[in-house]
Formats: structure tokens, C-alpha cells, sequence
């Protein structure tokens, strides 16, 4: 259990500093801080082809132990606490503080637009309310008649069918990324072996991601939100390869120790990257007057990952700042003395 945990970590951390890149990426050339409009493109289109999927398949292996600890209405009610919660808390929290700030942003935020987060998420937050969401699906369906046949076939056709039907919030993220949650619930079969043969793996994965890659952004001349097939077989190659790496990661020692923190307080550092991102950009931009981008991305890229996690452990020393990331503990019932 550890040693699964602590790869889980690994790729966790892979995966939430290729959010925070793309993040600030995206800020940096909404800003006008980011020049080179193709490398941009296809940068952020090879990052995007595969790491939100990542997030679903790792969020996907903990599934089936965490239903096995819980039951259905147990682990539903777990998961709204470590995941409606903070959505809520957060969503509300850093979209007031962009309407505060919209004169500084790149984004121009209403209160209506953060208030309706009930029915629309916005942001980075999106991944909250359909993750919330395929938790609830995959427990009302986890071991029904038929469904270790219907579920992956479903959620394999309903991968094929966003590419070419639209689809009304939130069934258009449903189709998009239940697929790879069902994958992530499957993994551990192949863990014991990917550990064995890691190095090999992660060659051959990483053969295969560029390939596709290139195959895709080169030849094809598409990009991550293109109605291709070749969009399955690159985000998996893409999920392969980090889960593989992050196997091998854990033979590094202390070397990549950060690496492994990022992963550990990964929901920390997605609820809260966006505001720190923004505002180390906001910073440097207007009140140091620093335009330099590759100053900009180092910066706010090392701030917001580290930042969040320092936060989280202040807060956790201080009980009234622990309700922003959990809820508070429920009373517990105290028998009069006899």
C-alpha cells in the first residue's frame, strides 16, 4: 500500500506542475507576455492532450478500495466532503477575489457568473464538480447486473460519440473522462508488473506519446481538441508514460522529494494556483514592471505549487483555517454521567 502511494504521488506530482504550467502559460499569453503564438499552441495542445485524463485515471484507482471501505451512501458522503466542500469553499472564495481584481486580470468575472456554480463551474473548479460527479455514477453502478461488461463499453462509446455530438454541461466532461476514470479503477491488475518493468515501460511509452504526438500536431496538423480517434491512443500513451515514470521516480531518493510533495498536496495546489499564479503575474507586471516571460513562468510556476503547500500546513496549525480545505468534524454525542 505504500509503495503504490507513494508512486500514486509521483505522478500526482507530474501531473499537477503540468497543470500549473499550462495555467500560467495560458495567463502569460492572454497577458501578452507570450510571443511565439506557435510554440505556444503546440505546446499547451501536447499537455492538454493527456494530463487532464491522467487526473481522472489516478482519482479512478482508488476507487474500488475506497467503495470497499465505505459502501455506496458512505463514500459518497466522504467524497462530498473532500470534494463538494472545498469546491464550494473555493469556487466562491477565488472568484470574488477575480471580481475584486478584474481591472488587473486577463479574465473579466460578475458575481452572477461566480454565483452560478451550482449548474456551471468555473475556472480550474470543473474538474471538482465532474469528478463529484463520476464518483457518484461509478457508485451507483459499481457491481450491478452486467455492468463490469456495460460500463466500459458505455463509457468507451460515449468517449467516441463527444468527438463528433455536442453535449450539455456536465454529460460533455462525463463522456470526455469517464473512460479513463474506468481505467483507473482496472490499473492495479498491471501495477505489480509496470513496477517490475518500469524503465522499459517508460521507454517504450515515451516512443509511443511522441510519436502520436507528432503524428497528431505534425502531419495531421490537429490539435488536442480536434475530433480525432488518435486522441485516445495519445492521452493513454500519455497517462502510460507518467505512471511508468513515476514508478521509476521512487527509486530517486530525495533527489525528487518535491516532486513527490507537489503530488502528496496536489488538491491544494489545484484549489489555490490559479489566484497565486495570477498574482505573481499581476505583481511582476504592473508594480515591479518585469515583462520578461521566461522570469514570469519560472516564478509564478515554483510559487504556486509552493505557496499552496505552505498554506496548507499553516493552516492546519491554526484550527480556524483548517475549514478551508475540510469540513469541520461533526459533534460527537456526549452520555449524560450516570
Amino acid at each position: 500500500m505504500n509503495k503504490r502511494a507513494s508512486w500514486v504521488d509521483y505522478a500526482k506530482g507530474y501531473g499537477i506542475v503540468l497543470v500549473v504550467y499550462g495555467h500560467v502559460s495560458r495567463g502569460l499569453f492572454n497577458a501578452g507576455l507570450l510571443l511565439d503564438a506557435p510554440r505556444f499552441t503546440l505546446i499547451d495542445s501536447v499537455i492538454y492532450s493527456f494530463h487532464m485524463p491522467l487526473f481522472f485515471f489516478l482519482s479512478g484507482l482508488f476507487f474500488i478500495p475506497s467503495f470497499n471501505k465505505y459502501g455506496r451512501p458512505a463514500l459518497l458522503r466522504e467524497k462530498a466532503g473532500s470534494i463538494v466542500y472545498p469546491y464550494l469553499v473555493w469556487s466562491l472564495l477565488q472568484g470574488y477575489i477575480e471580481v475584486l481584481l478584474s481591472r488587473y486580470t486577463t479574465a473579466h468575472v460578475s458575481s452572477s457568473e461566480v454565483l452560478a456554480l451550482l449548474w456551471q463551474p468555473r475556472a480550474q473548479f470543473w474538474f471538482l464538480y465532474v469528478l463529484f460527479t463520476l464518483f457518484g455514477l461509478m457508485a451507483l453502478l459499481y457491481r450491478r447486473p452486467g455492468a463490469a461488461v456495460l460500463l466500459p463499453a458505455a463509457a468507451l462509446l460515449a468517449w467516441i460519440a463527444h468527438l463528433r455530438l455536442s453535449f450539455p454541461f456536465p454529460l460533455d466532461f462525463i463522456a470526455t473522462y469517464l473512460l479513463f476514470f474506468w481505467l483507473g479503477t482496472e490499473a492495479l491488475r498491471v501495477q505489480a508488473w509496470l513496477q517490475t518493468h518500469a524503465l522499459a515501460a517508460t521507454l517504450l511509452c515515451a516512443a509511443a506519446f511522441a510519436a502520436l504526438a507528432y503524428w497528431l500536431h505534425g502531419p495531421l496538423g490537429l490539435r488536442y481538441t480536434s475530433p480525432s480517434l488518435l486522441l485516445l491512443p495519445l492521452a493513454l500513451s500519455g497517462i502510460a508514460l507518467v505512471c511508468s515514470l513515476a514508478m521509476l521516480s521512487t527509486r530517486a531518493g530525495r533527489a525528487l522529494h518535491w516532486l513527490q510533495l507537489c503530488g502528496r498536496y496536489s488538491m491544494t495546489i489545484y484549489l489555490m494556483h490559479i489566484l497565486v499564479g495570477s498574482g505573481v503575474r499581476i505583481v511582476l507586471q504592473k508594480f515591479c514592471g518585469i515583462d520578461n516571460s521566461a522570469l514570469h513562468l519560472l516564478l509564478a510556476c515554483v510559487i504556486a505549487c509552493a505557496l499552496p503547500i505552505g498554506f496548507y500546513r499553516f493552516s492546519q496549525r491554526h484550527a480556524a483555517l483548517t475549514y478551508c480545505f475540510s469540513l469541520p468534524p461533526a459533534p460527537s454525542a456526549k452520555l449524560p454521567h450516570p
